[in-house]
């Protein structure tokens, strides 16, 4: 029913773009390509009720999202509407940041002992982000224009998967599905020349609650239900800072 939900917002608000009226019927498409810094918990790279659990495997933390800076490019769409400097924007991205394993390795060894031998590997967080929203600039010359821009949509996002080694041999790995939410972005930047675009965006993406599965090694886990079991509701809250250059073409 969620799913429903957000697919049916976005697609509203897309069929709404052309209909409009335009004070400018000129449309432009910017090229953005992305630097992206996790904030907030996002970036944590270890949570405080960090543990392992005997049933269920590693617990890394609640809502940490282990996130690293990472990368991303998508483009942007503007048409002018309802009053000068004011454009309606529809946009999509790929967003692209590494998990860090080090402070995890670091803590479950120290629990551990030096005589278990672990170690992890994680994937890399994936987030798309489909918004549609507003875009107000206002020029200073031919060469320099300011502006500022709210947008909000539909995010289709992924979590890392997680692997844990021990002496050479996999005891868990869990893997995510790709899962939709709602999220926004708003920001600010220059243009110049009407080419070149260089800005800083803040993406709060929700808390996804995300569903997978999880394999773990009934050696290690002694007292594991089954092998395999369902990965449900595993909320994890995503925002990150985005700063970005863009070209018009």
């Amino acid at each position: 029913m969620k799913s429903i939900t957000v697919y049916a917002s976005v697609l509203i608000l897309l069929l709404s773009f052309p209909s409009l009226k335009a004070q400018d019927d000129a449309i432009s498409l910017t090229l953005l390509g992305n630097v992206l810094l996790p904030v907030g918990p996002f970036g944590e790279k270890i949570g405080p009720e960090a543990q392992i659990t005997r049933r269920f495997g590693f617990d890394y933390g609640k809502k940490v999202g282990l996130a690293n800076t990472g990368f991303g490019m998508g483009a942007e769409i503007r048409k002018g509407v309802l009053a000068k400097n004011l454009a309606w924007v529809i946009s999509a991205k790929c967003l692209v940041n590494p998990a860090e394993a080090s402070k995890i390795t670091s803590f479950f060894r120290e629990v551990l002992g030096d005589t278990v031998d672990i170690s992890f590997d994680f994937g890399r967080w994936i987030n798309i982000p489909v918004f549609t929203g507003f875009y107000y600039s206002r020029g200073f010359g031919k060469s320099l224009s300011l502006y500022g821009t709210v947008q909000t949509g539909i995010n289709i996002t992924r979590q890392p998967y997680r692997r844990a080694t021990v002496a050479g041999k996999l005891v868990e790995e869990t893997t995510f599905k790709f899962t939709p939410d709602f999220g926004f972005e708003a920001g600010f930047g220059i243009e110049l020349w009407k080419k070149y675009n260089l800005g800083v965006r803040y993406l709060n993406l929700s808390s996804p609650r995300y569903e997978g599965s999880r394999r773990l090694n009934e050696i290690f886990f002694t007292s594991i239900p089954k092998r395999v079991m369902n990965v449900d509701g595993d909320e994890r809250p995503i925002s990150m800072l985005m700063v970005f250059l863009g070209y018009t073409l």
